[in-house]
């Protein structure tokens, strides 16, 4: 170890204590000596020192890291900006912590909770393997976002990325479409088929939605038959016309379950931003109201939605409007 000077016997007593917990440690730890410029001001480290548990994650022997520079070693620093951090842990004082993906040619593909503190010149670095806890952390997070059945976006991921979409198309004079989608009988189908074949036909309307729409667009299921899409851009009420009977014409190609050949139809309401509606909710009642047209005009078709249309919605047994907005609300609330 390069960075410990011994002098007197409690310093070599100190000495050989800090190297046997260091390379006794659990955890990554290196020493690096700081590199000067003609100024004064670090501005890279050498490898001083590495236990042996960083020997195995680098994957070469220690000795032969010793005294290198470590951009040199390892460009990844420079990419990742992790050069500047350590700089400015020698330069302030200030220790830094973070976790940062690595997938470079000595460290494959793993997350590292990192900490840095200076030591002199130089800097002394702490790092964990965390790979495995970020993996169950972000299939949580999936979970929580995501429909277990199609494995589209569900109603919390839909809430968060809709809101985005209404702040965004307000601060840059945008429109945005949410088209709301029903599979039409659907409960018949699922009574005469049963509940698990029911299952199958809803996952192929998913991704049979999902190939209906571009890489920016955002497919969910909201719970049973239903479907929403939020469309965050578009040229023209052409684009929107054209998406909406695609979906239509992709779900009508028949589906096999068993050796039954089904054939399902869609209705679908669409309410465009700002004239069909100002905030999420507005969006999705009146992209509802859009829908239920379709229903009462035929089924198997599209709707844009526009006011003339809320005089049909009230008179029609009741009229209301507000259940998948109520639910969308109580899904969502904090």
């Amino acid at each position: 170890m390069r960075s410990l000077r011994r002098g007197s016997p409690s310093d070599a007593v100190d000495h050989a204590r800090f190297l046997t917990a260091a390379e006794c440690s659990l955890d990554d730890f290196y020493i690096f000596d700081g590199i000067a410029d003609a100024s004064g001001a670090i501005v890279d480290f050498t490898f001083s020192y590495i236990n042996p548990n960083a020997e195995r994650r680098l994957g070469v022997p220690r000795e032969s890291l010793y005294g290198k520079v470590l951009t040199e070693v390892r460009p990844f620093m420079i990419k990742s900006g992790l050069i500047h951090q350590y700089r400015e842990v020698v330069r302030t004082g200030v220790p830094y912590t973070c976790e940062v993906f690595i997938d470079d040619e000595m460290i494959q593909a793993t997350w590292l909770n990192v900490q840095v503190v200076r030591l002199g010149n130089g800097i002394a670095i702490t790092s964990r393997d965390v790979t495995e806890h970020r993996r169950r952390s972000d299939h949580v997070h999936y979970l929580a976002h995501h429909d277990h059945l199609t494995g589209l976006a569900n109603r919390t991921l839909l809430h968060e990325r809709l809101r985005q979409a209404v702040v965004h198309a307000q601060n840059q004079g945008r429109r945005i479409a949410v088209f709301l989608i029903d599979v039409d009988c659907f409960k018949q189908i699922n009574d005469s088929l049963g509940h698990a074949d029911g299952d199958v036909l809803l996952a192929t309307v998913g991704q049979r939605l999902l190939s209906s729409v571009g890489e920016a667009d955002t497919v969910a299921r909201v719970g049973g038959d239903e479907f929403v899409i939020l469309m965050p851009d578009f040229r023209g009420i052409e684009d929107i016309e054209h998406c909406g009977l695609q979906m239509i014409r992709n779900t009508s190609e028949p589906i096999e379950i068993g050796l039954r050949k089904v054939r399902l139809t869609l209705s679908v309401g669409v309410s465009i931003f700002p004239e069909g509606g100002r905030t999420a909710e507005e969006l999705l009642s009146n992209a509802d109201v859009a829908m239920y047209n379709v229903k009462d005009t035929g089924r198997n078709n599209l709707c844009i939605f526009d006011e003339s249309l809320l005089l049909a919605a009230r008179a029609r047994n009741g009229g209301s409007t507000t259940e998948l907005v109520d639910e969308f609300a109580r899904s969502t609330s904090v």
